[in-house]
């Protein structure tokens, strides 16, 4: 009985698991680095209106 090899199918499965697995790390990161940045945006507008008060109450 001989056993045929098929390398090419065996490289294209490990190559669809390194894609997606690089893929699902970019997707990770984007939503963390989205949820600092909206974080930031919202603690900024914060500081920016109460400053706006502060002066606006001082004239």
């Amino acid at each position: 009985m001989k056993i045929i090899a098929d390398n090419n199918g065996q490289i294209s499965a490990e190559l669809i698991l390194i894609l997606s697995t690089m893929i699902m790390i970019v997707l990770i990161t984007a939503y963390y680095t989205t949820n600092i940045l909206n974080d930031i945006t919202n603690h900024t507008q914060i500081v920016i209106k109460k400053g706006r008060e502060m002066i606006l109450s001082q004239l």
